[in-house]
């Protein structure tokens, strides 16, 4: 029987496995072994103090005739799927408030700002320090309303100490002389670092985890419940036992809880991407942007290019892919920078796993002994995923976790309305 699982191989899961074997543990590491399936490979990389503010944010209320039209590129529903997504909408909705708002950014403050030395930590030991940059990220907006309207995410960032400069449009291409398309306002948060194409990152962590004589089981995990003094992991092709398990799965959670009896209104926000060459005459892009007008992320990503980042689609996690909402991103990246052409055939695509109240789940489940809960990180996973690694295994050892957690615990889930 191995001492641990650790169901999940994205940042979260081999963060948590890694942390667990310097520890002295046995880990056994589940995960079908597919990089692109990942969401950690998919991100645009950036590692922010400053992502402390979820979604369900007081503005969604004006931009919701919007969303609910699919007239807007921040958000398509696939109504479809409506009836599987509901419970979620539902609770998110209830949390777009701006008392919620604040509540959240008090609770992810200390865990967004631990996020950059947990991955410098990290990187010393995979060898991938090159791939991090700290030179800030921007986000820009088109016009002056639009940056007014950002008034309040500026005032809760400055109350938690989140340095930023705000920048006029000339000040904003004397900092990315790559950016054609004019801006009214940016702002600029320098303590933002970013890494350079994640899916290497992640790929250096197994490495790693394999020189430390991590074990791995390269299959999805179909179920899990307790079985005696531990517990009983089903694969496709086979069963194991483990003392504990912490489970890590993304967006895959929802289906491996229902059956222990926990109905978590948890999403899969997917995303998509796709990677373009800069024409030979244009000067590079230095670290991501967000336009706030196109609902895009454009991040450079060394070799592989710029990637360009559609806004969220809620639907089904395994629904055939719709690609509007990346076609216009990157219709509108063409008029952001000089672009060249496409450096992959299609666009890729991911899930988050997102809860309604923006934060994660981590810390021990509240209805079983040994098992250890860490999901639900939405946007800030592939961020916040080195220091979750270290609260699990903290959590495994029985040390007091080096980030408040209770704000994250899943209780605060159980305690919703059922809405299915």
């Amino acid at each position: 029987m191995a001492e641990i699982a650790v169901v999940g191989g994205g940042m979260v899961g081999i963060a948590s496995a890694i942390a667990l074997r310097e520890r002295g543990l046995d880990v056994v590491l589940c995960d079908p072994g597919e990089a692109r399936a990942r969401t950690s490979y998919g991100n645009a990389g950036v590692i922010s103090r400053g992502s402390i503010l979820p979604m369900a944010s007081p503005a969604l209320w004006s931009k919701l005739p919007a969303y609910l039209r699919n007239a807007d590129r921040a958000l398509r529903l696939d109504y479809r799927h409506l009836p599987r997504i509901a419970p979620y909408l539902a609770h998110f909705l209830a949390n777009a408030r701006e008392s919620r708002w604040r509540d959240s950014a008090s609770a992810l403050i200390p865990l967004t700002s631990a996020a950059y030395p947990a991955h410098e930590r990290l990187a010393a030991k995979t060898g991938t320090s090159h791939r991090l940059v700290r030179n800030g990220w921007i986000k820009a907006y088109r016009t002056e309303e639009a940056f007014r309207g950002a008034a309040l995410e500026r005032e809760i960032l400055r109350e938690h100490g989140v340095a930023f400069d705000i920048l006029d449009g000339h000040t904003l291409r004397e900092h990315e002389p790559a950016l054609v398309r004019p801006y009214a306002r940016a702002m600029l948060l320098p303590e933002t670092g970013s890494v350079r194409e994640p899916g290497r990152l992640v790929e250096a962590c197994e490495a790693l985890y394999a020189r430390m004589g991590g074990q791995r089981v390269r299959a999805s995990v179909n179920r899990l419940f307790p079985d005696g003094d531990g517990w009983s992991v089903v694969l496709d092709d086979g069963t194991f036992r483990a003392k504990r398990v912490v489970l890590a799965a993304g967006a895959a959670t929802g289906a491996l809880t229902k059956p222990l009896g926990y109905r978590f209104a948890v999403a899969a926000e997917r995303g998509y991407h796709r990677h373009f060459a800069l024409r030979p005459e244009s000067p590079p892009l230095t670290r991501p942007i967000l336009d706030t007008g196109a609902a895009s992320i454009l991040a450079p990503m060394g070799e592989s290019g710029i990637r360009v980042l559609s806004g969220v689609e809620l639907s089904a996690r395994q629904a055939p892919p719709d690609f509007s909402q990346i076609a216009a991103a990157s219709r509108e990246a063409a008029g952001t920078l000089a672009l060249g052409g496409p450096l992959d055939n299609e666009p890729w695509l991911g899930s988050r796993p997102a809860t309604p109240d923006g934060m994660p789940v981590i810390g021990w489940a509240p209805k079983h002994d040994g098992l250890i809960f860490a999901f639900g990180h939405g946007h800030i996973g592939l961020s916040t995923g080195p220091i979750t690694g270290e609260i699990v295994a903290d959590l495994a050892t029985g040390r007091p976790p080096s980030v408040p957690i209770n704000p994250f615990s899943a209780d605060r889930l159980l305690q919703w309305p059922r809405l299915a």
